[in-house]
């Protein structure tokens, strides 16, 4: 999520969640205690799930909730796609229960950390992490006949990255206004403009970095972009690569936006691929939509793909996203 000047401190927001609980409990309701080591914890995105790490609770549905409500005012996007990760977590929660049982944290680590490295980490949690909505599109890694043979791994997989995507999407510093992009520095050369017709997909993450795979309208032509949001508070490196898809075959874009591109986030801050790195001309009677793959910058595999919404191009010219048809 994009950040905004108007967005509260970290201290801040914990200190609208303990007005909200305490309102809760003058009214006989109850609600768990988020404070400011707890966030801190939530903030180190799937790095939380790593050996070493401190066996705090995972965001659950009801704190996705209670973040929503905290940021409603001054961070409105963070604040609508928040619940909806909270009804996935709920459902994940389930699902991993049903697969790895209390100990699915063992399969998470198995999934993001060498086989000699993984501590053993029996742990019982509950709603706990998220499917993104389309996982059943990813692309394995070929580094899987390593894991576990069960399917457990895949939701472990899941839920890595959707700690990561809770975290992105908390939008929890103060930087430039919501819906402008900060400077990337050299690894993006042009932030783009994505104040006309535009339409974003989900919510990923990697680490620290959140991303979303934007398509916009141009005079005449399309641009295939992604957003890049740094919830961190040191510069952040990823790899990208941006596809696009018309009428329902897959189209590459050049190089190096279409291979692999290496782009360094700074601190809290939001850039974009510039809008000329991926494009192609409006068709008559043809469908389009972004796709593109984000990894960490030294991975072998690109992992996950995501897709920005389709536009659909009328016989006549007019253009219909897809929740418009």
């Amino acid at each position: 999520m994009t950040d905004t000047a108007r967005r509260p401190t970290r201290a801040g927001l914990v200190a609208e969640l303990t007005r909200e609980r305490l309102e809760f409990e003058r009214a006989g309701r109850s609600r768990k205690r988020i404070d400011l080591p707890l966030l801190s914890y939530w903030l180190k995105g799937r790095d939380q799930l790593l050996p070493g790490s401190k066996k705090n609770r995972l965001p659950s549905q009801e704190d996705c909730e209670a973040i929503a409500r905290a940021l409603a005012q001054k961070a409105p996007r963070s604040a609508q796609e928040l619940p909806k990760i909270g009804v996935e977590i709920a459902d994940l929660a389930r699902r991993l229960k049903e697969e790895a049982g209390p100990g699915w944290r063992d399969e998470v680590l198995a999934c993001l950390a060498p086989a000699a490295t993984v501590a053993t980490h029996a742990v019982s949690e509950t709603n706990t992490a998220t499917e993104t909505n389309t996982a059943t599109e990813s692309n394995t890694a070929p580094e899987t006949q390593a894991l576990p043979k069960r399917r457990g791994w895949q939701f472990a997989v899941a839920t890595a990255i959707a700690v990561g995507l809770i975290t992105g999407t908390m939008a929890l510093r103060s930087g430039a206004s919501e819906g402008d992009g900060a400077s990337g520095g050299g690894d993006v050369a042009r932030m783009a403009d994505l104040k006309g017709n535009h339409r974003c997909g989900p919510v990923r993450a990697v680490g620290a970095v959140s991303w979303r795979p934007c398509t916009k309208v141009g005079k005449d032509s399309l641009s295939f972009v992604v957003q890049f949001s740094n919830s961190s508070t040191r510069a952040a490196t990823v790899k990208a690569r941006i596809a696009y898809v018309q009428a329902g075959a897959q189209h590459d874009c050049p190089a190096p936006w279409g291979t692999a591109r290496d782009v360094t986030v700074p601190a809290g801050a939001t850039v974009t691929s510039p809008l000329d790195g991926c494009a192609a001309p409006i068709v008559a009677a043809q469908a389009f939509q972004a796709r593109a793959w984000v990894a960490e910058a030294n991975a072998s595999a690109w992992g996950y793909r995501e897709h920005s919404p389709t536009l659909h191009i009328q016989a006549d010219g007019r253009l219909l996203w897809a929740d418009q048809v």
